[in-house]
């Protein structure tokens, strides 16, 4: 009989579990596998969905949430198939980030060279010099001639609340979360970055940065870029987001449904197809219960 996956909470594991996690990402790292992910996420942001508007396969609308369910899950497969004994993808749940280590984020131990290594060293161009990704290269992006290329020297960036780009100093906290789980409705009409929606105050564009979008800019350097699974927190950040959109949805019975239906721009609607994944016939719709065996079969711990 098949068994659900269990994410579990990245800080509530023993050492030796989060470091068998890393040595799996390591594992994907070295076998390129890992820089496949990087770059779907990347083409999935040159994809315009839907037609004529301004946004892409994977952000900037209802499909924001189910596409980064679906991807999350792909790579949480990959992850165990390297190390079965991984239970789950962890989450690292950032909302309380704010009220623990003296309100100081980067004192958590998840900044600490034995978990996720620290912020990035200023004398040595951001870049993060220890911690078990140390010798990461970089994926980059050329706009000009649309092609990958590795950063010549290891190191991913990191500038934890001081990237100057981002303007973000703080991490979301509880109160955000609250105003966030608040919005009853997936999603409105236009459904695009702007709407006030749970989905529009979820993915932070909404009276932004917030909530996602001000995650990633409080990381700062390569968790910004279109690239940023580069950073391998993108996951923890976004298995984080998909357990607080799994929240919502049941917070209401029957479960809580994502919109637009059959009425909505073609390509973002629920049986519309999302484009950028392994598979060609996952929707948004198919991807609803995480409990479903059928497509996903995990929940949290």
């Amino acid at each position: 009989m098949a068994t659900l996956r269990v994410r579990p909470n990245l800080l509530n594991l023993p050492l030796a579990q989060v470091q068998r996690i890393t040595t799996a990402i390591n594992v994907l790292k070295t076998s390129g596998q890992y820089d496949e992910f990087i770059k779907r996420h990347m083409r999935a942001m040159m994809i315009v969905v839907p037609a004529g508007s301004y946004s892409n396969a994977a952000h900037n609308s209802p499909i924001f949430l189910p596409w980064h369910r679906a991807f999350a899950w792909e790579f949480e497969t990959a992850l165990m198939k390297v190390d079965p004994t991984i239970t789950g993808l962890p989450y690292w749940k950032w909302e309380t980030a704010t009220t623990l280590n003296g309100g100081n984020p980067k004192k958590s131990v998840l900044w600490t060279a034995n978990y996720w290594g620290p912020d990035g060293d200023p004398a040595n161009g951001d870049r993060v010099t220890t911690g078990p990704f140390k010798d990461w290269k970089a994926v980059l992006y050329n706009y000009t001639t649309t092609g990958f290329s590795l950063r010549s020297t290891p190191g991913i960036i990191r500038r934890m609340g001081r990237d100057p780009q981002s303007a973000v100093t703080t991490l979301p906290n509880e109160a955000q979360l609250a105003d966030t789980l608040s919005y009853t409705t997936y999603d409105v009409a236009p459904y695009n970055s702007i709407t006030n929606s749970f989905r529009g105050r979820m993915e932070g564009w909404t009276s932004g940065p917030r909530m996602h979008n001000q995650v990633h800019r409080y990381i700062g350097g390569d968790m910004t870029a279109g690239t940023s699974p580069n950073d391998p927190t993108f996951w923890l950040h976004h298995a984080n987001v998909d357990r607080l959109w799994w929240q919502w949805q049941n917070a209401a019975s029957p479960r809580r449904p994502y919109l637009p239906g059959a009425d909505g721009p073609v390509g973002i609607r629920a049986t519309d197809a999302m484009q950028g994944l392994l598979t060609t016939d996952t929707t948004p719709a198919s991807v609803q219960d995480i409990g479903d065996f059928a497509r996903l079969g995990y929940r949290y711990a």
